[in-house]
Order: structure tokens, then C-alpha cells, then sequence
């Protein structure tokens, strides 16, 4: 609060004093007989003191010395009066002044944090946009790769196909057994030495894709996991701006009641409050976009774990079609293990 100045009361009372002891009221003895004060404020109220007193002495001029004494005193005490409530009342705009302060600077200081948090918000977005666009390449990545699983499962199959038609040769084969026994026997060991091989090549290469299918499958679900967690980290981020938000719209319709209630005192308060309003229909609006941007986020995410299960039912087909292949060979090992059988028994009946 700003040190209480002098008062026109306290400029009459020492230039009455001074004229009481036969001098001339001037500026310096004035400042001199108070003991502050400045001369550019003594001055102004000192001339009119002169005024009034000269207006004074000639209203009062035939008039009864107590009756003027009483107009003097009443006079006194009314300036007093007034001086005291226009004191108090520049001192209770001076602290209303600073309060409105005070709290615009805090209101600026809240729009700064708030757009701080509109900018972390749209950095975390477009990270998003980012890891969705990643998220797309490896589910892109993911659907070649088991393309090119089908396409070596066809293959297989094929292989397949071919290894029944050498089972179907060897039996034809084994009827002949006895005119080509030395010449089957180097072509069967030869023809199971090469299927031991495209068995032993095929089981590894799906394998190994089973397993790249499987490591690419858990970097999709950890990045989904990532997606998720930033969705809810946006979404309390949203909450506080809401919160934030609800708190300045309070705040500021406290200060607008206050501020019509004392609107012919500081129109300028009013006008930086509006201002004040106005930024922050700003933050409404810019929530709004966000919230907007928030929604799409969810739809992506949406569409990335619908693609998820997609690819996990395309890996469930392909694992159950390896296992397929796998029990297949496992008949035609056994078909084998029943030729070689055979196989010795002719030899011990030759």
C-alpha cells in the first residue's frame, strides 16, 4: 500500500499556524512546519487555502467572530471528513489495484502454462502420427512376410506332393526289387538322403519364420501397448485442461462481478479482463481441436488393433498348417521306416 501523502487539511492547519505567529504562508515554511511533503504537492493545495481563506474574509465580513469561528470549525471538520474518505478511498483503489494486478499476472502466468501444455499436447500428437505410421509399415511388413510364408508353404506342399510320388515310385520299385535290387538300392538311399535334406531345409525355414512372425507379432503388441498408454495420457491431459479451464471460467466471472461493481473506478481493469476472457476462449477452442485430434487418435488405435487380431488370426492358420505339414511328414517317415522294413526282409530272404 502507497505512504499516506499531506491533506488539504494539513495545509490549512499549518498555514493557520504560521499566519497565527504574523508570517506569510509560503511553500518552504509550509514543508518547513510539516516536515514533508513535496513542494509540487503543498503548492496547489497552499493556493487554494489562499483562495478559500480570501473568499472567506470577505463572505464573513459584518458577521459575528463566533458565528464565524463555529462556520470555520463546521468547515474544518467537513474538509477533514472529505479529505479522510477521498484517502480511503484512493487507498482502497490502490489495493484493489494491486489485487487486480496480482491476479492478471497470475492469470498470465496459468494462459502460459496452458499454452505450454497445448504445445507438449501437440508434440505427443505428433508423435503419435509417427509410431502410427510405423505401426503401419510393420503391420506392411508383417503381411509380406506371410505372404512369403504361404508362398513357401506352397512350395512345401508341392515338395510334398513330389516326395508321395517317390514313395509311389518306390513301391513300384520294390515289386521289381529282385531283377534291380544293387541299382534300387544306391537310387533309394540317395532319393532318402535328398528327402532327409528337403524335409530338414523346410521344417527350418518355417521355423525361422514362425519365429520372425512371432517377434514381429510382440513388437506390434508393445507398440500398441505404447499407443494405448499415450491415449490415456491425452486423455488426462484433456481432463486438467477441462479442470483448468472450469477454474479460470470461476476466476474470471468472481473478477467480472467485481469489476462491474467497481466499473466506473477502473475501466481499464475491465478492459484487460475482457482481454482476459478472450484468450480464454482461445484455450476453449484450442481444447476442442484437441479433443477432436484425441478422438481420431482413438479411431487409429481402433483400426491398428483390428489389423492386430487379423494378423494373429492369419499367424494362428499358418502355425496350424505348419503342424499339418508336420504330421504329414511324420506318415511319410513312417511310410519310409515301413519300406526300409521290407527292404530287410528281402535282403534276409535273398
Amino acid at each position: 500500500m502507497a505512504r499516506t501523502g499531506v491533506t488539504y487539511h494539513d495545509i490549512a492547519k499549518a498555514a493557520e499556524a504560521i499566519k497565527t505567529h504574523g508570517q506569510d504562508p509560503t511553500v518552504d515554511r509550509v514543508r518547513e512546519h510539516l516536515g514533508t511533503g513535496s513542494k509540487s504537492t503543498i503548492a496547489p493545495l497552499l493556493k487554494r487555502w489562499r483562495s478559500d481563506n480570501e473568499g472567506t474574509a470577505a463572505a464573513v465580513s459584518g458577521l459575528p467572530n463566533d458565528l464565524v469561528e463555529v462556520v470555520k470549525s463546521l468547515h474544518e471538520r467537513v474538509q477533514r471528513m472529505a479529505d479522510h474518505r477521498i484517502e480511503q478511498a484512493r487507498q482502497e483503489f490502490e489495493t484493489l489495484n494491486e489485487e487486480l494486478h496480482k491476479e492478471l499476472t497470475h492469470a498470465n502466468n496459468t494462459v502460459s502454462k496452458l499454452t505450454a501444455r497445448q504445445q507438449d499436447l501437440e508434440n505427443q500428437t505428433e508423435q503419435l502420427s509417427k509410431e502410427k505410421s510405423e505401426q503401419s509399415q510393420s503391420l506392411q511388413d508383417a503381411r509380406v512376410s506371410l505372404e512369403k510364408a504361404e508362398s513357401q508353404r506352397d512350395e512345401a506342399v508341392e515338395r510334398t506332393n513330389d516326395l508321395k510320388e517317390s514313395v509311389s515310385e518306390l513301391k513300384q520299385e520294390n515289386r521289381d526289387i529282385r531283377d534291380h535290387f544293387e541299382h534300387y538300392q544306391q537310387r533309394t538311399a540317395e532319393d532318402r538322403q535328398q528327402e532327409r535334406e528337403q524335409s530338414r531345409s523346410v521344417n527350418q525355414g518355417l521355423k525361422d519364420q514362425i519365429q520372425d512372425l512371432q517377434h514381429r507379432l510382440a513388437q506390434a503388441e508393445s507398440r500398441t501397448t505404447e499407443l494405448f498408454d499415450a491415449n490415456a495420457q491425452l486423455q488426462r491431459n484433456a481432463d486438467e485442461l477441462k479442470q483448468a479451464n472450469a477454474v479460470l471460467r470461476s476466476d474470471l466471472n468472481g473478477k467480472i462481478e467485481d469489476i462491474q461493481k467497481l466499473k466506473h473506478e477502473h475501466e481499464e481493469a475491465v478492459t484487460k479482463c475482457r482481454e482476459y476472457q478472450y484468450k480464454n476462449d482461445q484455450l476453449t477452442e484450442n481444447m476442442a481441436v484437441l479433443t477432436a485430434q484425441k478422438a481420431d487418435v482413438d479411431k487409429q488405435v481402433a483400426v491398428l488393433s483390428q489389423a492386430m487380431e487379423t494378423v494373429k488370426a492369419e499367424l494362428k492358420t499358418a502355425q496350424d498348417k505348419v503342424m499339418f505339414l508336420t504330421d504329414e511328414n511324420k506318415v511319410i517317415l513312417q511310410e519310409k521306416a515301413v519300406i526300409q522294413g521290407r527292404f530287410k526282409q528281402l535282403q534276409e530272404s535273398l
